[in-house]
Parts: C-alpha cells; sequence; structure tokens
C-alpha cells in the first residue's frame, strides 16, 4: 500500500520531467480528446470543475480551451502545482488531496481525474468516489480513467529519480461496483488499447458516472 508520503515524494521530484513529457500527450491520444471534447461540451455551462490529480495541467488546459473555464487543476503535489501554473497562468492549481477533498458539498458542477485513483487501494478508491459524490451537486458529472487489470507494478525509478510506489490496476465492473455503492449512475464505461509509441502498455478504462439524487452529504 503506498503511503501518501511515499506518493507525495514521487511526484514532488519528478514533477519538471513529468510535465516536459506528458504536457503534449494528448495530440497523440485521439479518443481522449473526442471524450474531454465531449465532457467539455456538456458541462461548460454547469458550474465550477476539478480536475483531481491534474498533474502539469494539460488535461486541465484541454477542458478550459474546450469551454470549461469555471475549472481548478486539483494536485497532491505542490512541485506538480508549481508546474501547472507556469504552463498555464490563466488556470488557477492548487493543491488537495483526493481522500479527504477541501470543497463543501454539492460545490462542483462537474469533476475530472484522469489515472488519479492509480496508486489507491481498492477500500481508498471507494473513500475518494465518496468524497467527489460529497462534493459534486445532483447530477454533476464525474470522467475519470484507470489502468485495467488486477496487478499491482511497482516502481523503484522514474526519471532517473529514487522512488518507492506502487501502481494498481483494477478491473472495470469492479470500479462500476464500487460507484454504484457510493451513489453515482454510469453514463458511460469504455476501455481502449494503449497508444503503444506514447504510453504505458496497458489496456485503458474510462468512465462516464453521474450523481443520483439522494446520497447523504456531509457537511
Amino acid at each position: 500500500m503506498n503511503s501518501q508520503e511515499k506518493v507525495l515524494s514521487c511526484y514532488n521530484q519528478v514533477a519538471g520531467d513529468y510535465a516536459a513529457e506528458r504536457w503534449d500527450e494528448l495530440s497523440k491520444k485521439h479518443f481522449d480528446r473526442l471524450l474531454l471534447k465531449e465532457f467539455a461540451f456538456v458541462n461548460r455551462d454547469k458550474g465550477p470543475c476539478a480536475d483531481f490529480g491534474c498533474g502539469p495541467g494539460q488535461t486541465t488546459r484541454f477542458l478550459y480551451d474546450n469551454g470549461i473555464k469555471d475549472i481548478t487543476g486539483v494536485d497532491l503535489s505542490p512541485e506538480m502545482v508549481s508546474a501547472a501554473s507556469g504552463l498555464s497562468p490563466q488556470i488557477k492549481f492548487e493543491t488537495g488531496d483526493l481522500l479527504n477533498i477541501a470543497y463543501p458539498s454539492e460545490s462542483l458542477g462537474s469533476a475530472l481525474a484522469f489515472y488519479a485513483i492509480v496508486h489507491f487501494t481498492n477500500d481508498q478508491v471507494k473513500k475518494c468516489f465518496e468524497e467527489i459524490n460529497r462534493v459534486l451537486k445532483t447530477g454533476g458529472d464525474f470522467l475519470f480513467s484507470f489502468h485495467v487489470g488486477d496487478e499491482i507494478v511497482h516502481f523503484d525509478k522514474a526519471h532517473d529519480k529514487e522512488i518507492d510506489v506502487d501502481l494498481f490496476f483494477f478491473k472495470t465492473d469492479d470500479i462500476i461496483a464500487l460507484l454504484y455503492e457510493t451513489g453515482f449512475s454510469i453514463v458511460d464505461a469504455i476501455e481502449r488499447r494503449p497508444y503503444e509509441e506514447v504510453e504505458y502498455p496497458s489496456r485503458r478504462a474510462y468512465v462516464w458516472a453521474t450523481k443520483n439524487e439522494g446520497k447523504a452529504e456531509r457537511v
């Protein structure tokens, strides 16, 4: 199990290299662009949007450029937030924890979390979904992605930096079950093959969920 300290240390160390490597990645991901454009079209007039686990802000910037102007990029790592702010100074970026989101209940119109759950256990994923459900308005959309499978891959080096983190893969049906448990309904759940020249060679899943009515909220 990853501690938050290990994840934070990892991404603080690699933030600059990660930003240089990932900033233009969406130009090489046709499906991701199509999905994000549709998400932006549907949600651009529905109030504040948060891009959780935003990293250097490449996805945040794409949504902003496609009409979601009221968007904030949120990341655990201050160094990632600094990199994102430098690349897109017109967008707000801030630090935040997906397991304890600082926003008030019912404060977001939509939320995104591309590969933001990949260092979580199943129990942590459920907690994350509970938190996102809490901060979303009823009917708010939640779009996220992850690596498909049932393995755990350990990394002790990234960009020549010494790290100590595990990457968790998930079965799509298991993730959907957790969404149902935490008060969401499913709009779409899609898997795709990796773009082999630009991605880690794993199958990818994208889930678009919507917050149901009647979920208990924490003040």
